[in-house]
């Protein structure tokens, strides 16, 4: 079987061995803490590992907020962007669906707008906030979740020019920015708004480990406030523990060495999936060739219909996430076509090659 389906970091990127050791000191020098609530009035999270991500990201540690996972940060700003606003959410299509999930369950009218190889069609979002005005815009701008694309400097300056003539938020979603291959890095959309109108949800779980449990979101104080409100109401105390473990790993300096460690790992399996996706399924087929992260996606060509297409693939040892899920509301992927998402991260070189040559002669045995 060949596992085209998670986005779950490999063994070979999370240094085990290394947090094993730092919750052993952890526990050793203050589990009278560690297995208590957390202070009264902490519900922004550990100040130590606020401090931490403050560093990593040059910010202050009063505009950090930690969660637990990025799919909490996101849940909590929902609640509180969309509490004094209108229903109305613009995302890329495609995009996150666990994202989308997460917005229409706080009663968002969650909005596609196509994603292009180099970010968003900026036509069409122009054509949208004339007819309404976002309660915010949700992109992930680094090596998006599906597609593999980053969001030119270009259309970064413009989104951000967008949501201050229109007054809307974007929230930057960055949990793979780290991860780059290749090419030189866009400026984040967060510094080209000093002005506040841009929230930045990051995330430990790519770059250090997803089982730490450590998500964040960097904003104005007052935010982080708010935040921390809705978030006492919600689950009463942060995870003491983990993130202890998380602050000091961070300060011996893991999550840099880690992310050393992954880039070069993943590079070479990176590099193997372009290629095998240009060999066996053709250049045209690629929505963009990623410089980092996790996946490379296509826009595949087919005679029949998605749920045929993923069925036949089953039945020869190839398992895919329904494409269909990443394209919110009437949006969808181009005629013809299903929209397959295709995670390297996890497979050898050799393994993902294979996988993607039987994926052609599932399409070519349908025709």
């Amino acid at each position: 079987m060949f596992p085209f389906s998670r986005g779950i970091p490999p063994r070979e990127a999370i240094p085990a061995q290394e947090l094993a050791a730092q919750a052993a000191a952890v526990l050793a020098e203050q589990p009278d803490d560690v297995f208590q609530y957390a202070p009264i009035g902490n519900h922004t999270g550990d100040l130590a590992l606020r401090e931490e991500l403050a560093k990593l990201h040059t910010a202050d540690p009063e505009r950090i907020f930690v969660t637990n996972g990025s799919l909490q940060a996101l849940d909590l700003l929902a609640a509180h962007l969309l509490r004094d606003t209108g229903p109305d959410v613009y995302v890329e299509a495609p995009t996150y669906d666990r994202a989308v999930q997460i917005f229409e369950r706080h009663g968002a009218r969650v909005t596609g707008i196509p994603l292009r190889h180099d970010g968003l069609d900026l036509d069409v979002l122009r054509e949208r906030l004339a007819e309404r005005t976002p309660a915010f815009l949700y992109v992930i701008p680094d090596f998006q979740n599906p597609s593999g694309v980053t969001t030119s400097e270009d259309k970064r300056r413009a989104l951000v020019g967008l949501a201050e003539e229109h007054g809307f938020v974007i929230v930057e979603d960055i949990p793979y920015r780290e991860l780059r291959f290749e090419g030189t890095a866009p400026t984040p959309l967060a510094e080209l708004s000093p002005g506040g109108r841009v929230l930045t949800v990051g995330s430990l779980s790519k770059i250090l480990s997803p089982g730490l449990r450590v998500g964040y979101v960097i904003a104005e104080p007052h935010t982080v406030t708010a935040l921390a409100a809705l978030a006492e109401g919600t689950y009463l105390s942060p995870a003491p523990l983990l993130q202890a473990v998380a602050a000091r790993s961070l300060a011996a300096g893991l999550a840099t060495s880690n992310i050393e460690r992954a880039v070069r790992f993943l590079k070479p399996r990176h590099d193997a999936a372009v290629a095998a996706v240009r060999r066996h399924l053709g250049e045209d087929a690629l929505i963009a060739v990623p410089e980092g992260g996790y996946y490379v996606s296509v826009h595949l060509p087919v005679p029949t219909d998605e749920k045929t297409f993923l069925a036949a693939a089953k039945e020869d040892g190839v398992l895919l996430t329904r494409g269909s899920a990443f394209y919110p509301g009437s949006a969808a992927p181009p005629a013809g076509t299903v929209f397959l998402r295709l995670p390297f991260q996890a497979l050898t070189p050799e393994e993902f090659a294979a996988g993607v040559e039987r994926l052609a002669a599932v399409t070519a045995r349908l025709a």
